[in-house]
């Protein structure tokens, strides 16, 4: 009974080393089936999109079937199918190597176009029945390039169906039977890793009679043009080329039309060409009938308009004059096109800007030149007209040359002459803060007298031009005397104060009036709000309340005998 109980205790579970085995085991399975799942997949998605490729085109062959051969150029220039040939027959196929797919097809087929279009610099293809352009179709997440070319061939009875044409091939000796067809070539393009470069493709074609029978014989519905349709904007000197559009008919459609705007002509197979000379205005546009006949004179009239813009144009100043500093304003406004217009706008010296939601150019021009401005304007139908440009000339703004600081002693001649130039001739000066005794020549600019009171001063020097400009400096000027009343403190040289609001100051004021046996009067103009001056203390005290740059003057003055000095100072409250 032990040795059985120890047997059925060993039976019980695999061990820690079998199970790693295990695993082991199930991982490389896993591993060596991978590749197989990861094949199995991209073949499945490979034969999904092949598959689409084809139906896709499949549905464009039943289309081309459903037209009669003379229908099947309906609408292609033969520019248009000549550049859509083009795309193929001249491409570099080392870096387009899924061309050669289709290439021998165009190779043998000969450009053709649409007999009804008289034009021959008309490009229009795009929106004809089998289009010149390449389409997209989106199918389950796979987007396809759809191709369809139209070319004609001829076919000789020697046994082969090989579609050439004379320019390239001469008929084969043996062949008296020729037949002419139109070949429809349908090629397909879509992105797939797994294809080489990562490009598929489909290829499908047919043979269509070109004789004027029908090849198949449906109904379809009488032309109808659609209400607004056709009608169509353009502007004065542009090239126009517009297919008007109708559906149904048995092709190929005809047209005429009652009138055209002056400078445009319609060909029968509906194509508008040439460039308007004259404008209809947006508000009272061209009002006129078409009418469209098929092949089996089924037809509809019905009423189109056009529309002819002058070209959207900015009205531009002539050339303006400006000065730097000076305020400058221009707000464009455009004739021509359609309203409202949006501005682009280069080439503004440093200081103007344009501010596109008001149309406005606006600044200080800070630059000496002559900039070209350009503007280009765009209407409301989001036609851009030509840039057009003025020059606008910045010259220098009104300036007074430098003054430098001066220190002189009481009662010598005060020498300072004021320079202006720049602005408009002619200048006047003035001055505000002057030493007593001194003054300014209004038209030469240079001081005159002696100073007749001791301290310190901050005149203000200023030039006018002709047109009102104004320049202006501020200096400092030190009267010094040994002999006579002046400030002591503050210093002279460094009276200027500076607090902070709502912070005590004090500030004390003395002379020099005990060492010379006077007793001058003190007053003090200007202070900031909050500071008052004690004249018995000859202290400034309190707490300023306002922020600001303050500028004091404190005079002493005697009258027997007569002494005055005048200390100007600033004092800042931050």
């Amino acid at each position: 009974m032990g040795s059985e109980q120890e047997r059925g205790n060993g039976d019980e579970g695999f061990s820690l080393l079998e199970t790693v085995v295990a695993l082991a085991v199930v991982s490389v399975t896993m591993l060596a089936a991978a590749p197989f799942f990861v094949n199995s997949l991209a073949y499945v998605n490979k034969q999904r999109t092949q598959q689409a490729a084809v139906q896709l085109a499949a549905t464009a062959m039943e289309q081309v079937r459903g037209l009669k051969g003379s229908a099947l150029l309906s609408g292609r220039s033969v520019n248009a199918t000549q550049e859509q040939f083009d795309l193929v027959l001249k491409a570099d196929l080392e870096k387009k190597p899924y061309l050669r797919a289709v290439k021998p097809y165009l190779a043998s087929m000969l450009v053709a176009g649409d007999p009804m279009i008289t034009d021959a610099a008309s490009t229009v293809g795009a929106d004809a029945p089998i289009s010149t352009s390449a389409q997209q179709v989106t199918v389950e997440g796979t987007t396809f390039t759809q191709n369809i070319y139209v070319g004609k061939c001829e076919v000789y009875l020697t046994g082969t169906t090989e579609c050439v044409y004379p320019e390239t091939a001469g008929a084969p000796a043996d062949s008296t039977d020729i037949l002419r067809f139109f070949r429809v070539v349908v090629f397909e393009t879509w992105s797939d890793s797994s294809c080489a470069n990562s490009i598929c493709t489909h290829v499908a074609t047919t043979l269509v009679s070109s004789g004027s029978e029908p090849t198949f014989d449906f109904n379809r519905p009488a032309p109808k043009q659609i209400p607004g349709k056709n009608d169509q904007t353009w502007y004065v000197g542009d090239s126009v080329s517009y297919q008007m559009k109708a559906e149904g008919g048995q092709l190929p459609n005809t047209w005429t039309i009652a009138k055209l705007p002056d400078g445009l002509s319609m060909s029968p197979a509906g194509m508008i060409t040439g460039v308007p000379t004259a404008t209809a205005a947006a508000a009272s546009p061209l009002s006129t009938t078409a009418t469209v006949t098929d092949r089996l004179n089924r037809s509809n009239t019905a009423a189109v308009r056009f529309t002819v813009y002058q070209v959207p144009t900015p009205v531009l100043p002539a050339n303006p004059v400006v000065r730097t500093g000076d305020p400058y304003s221009l707000t464009l406004t455009a004739t021509g096109g359609k309203a409202p217009y949006t501005y682009q706008v280069s080439g503004l010296p440093a200081g103007l800007r344009f501010d596109p939601a008001t149309a406005v150019i606006s600044g200080n021009p800070s630059v000496v030149g002559a900039f070209t401005v350009t503007v280009v304007v765009t209407d409301g139908n989001k036609h851009v007209g030509p840039a057009k440009s003025y020059t606008l000339t910045v010259q220098p703004g009104l300036i007074l040359d430098p003054l430098v600081d001066q220190t002189i002693d009481l009662g010598s001649k005060f020498d300072l002459t004021a320079v202006g130039s720049g602005g408009t001739p002619a200048y006047t000066y003035s001055a505000t803060g002057l030493p007593p005794g001194v003054t300014m020549h209004p038209k030469q600019g240079f001081t005159n007298g002696n100073p007749t009171a001791s301290g310190r001063f901050l005149p203000t020097i200023t030039v006018t031009d002709s047109a009102g400009r104004t320049a202006s400096q501020q200096i400092v000027i030190i009267v010094n005397t040994a002999d006579s009343l002046v400030f002591t403190a503050p210093a002279l040289t460094a009276p200027d104060q500076a607090t902070v609001k709502g912070t005590a100051a004090s500030l004390t004021l003395t002379t020099n009036g005990t060492l010379l046996g006077l007793s001058p009067t003190v007053t003090v103009t200007g202070l900031p709000p909050g500071l008052t001056y004690n004249a018995l203390t000859g202290v400034v005290s309190g707490t300023p309340t306002t922020s600001g740059l303050y500028t004091v003057s404190a005079t002493a003055g005697t009258l027997t005998p007569a002494h005055t000095s005048i200390l100007t100072f600033t004092w800042r409250i931050s």
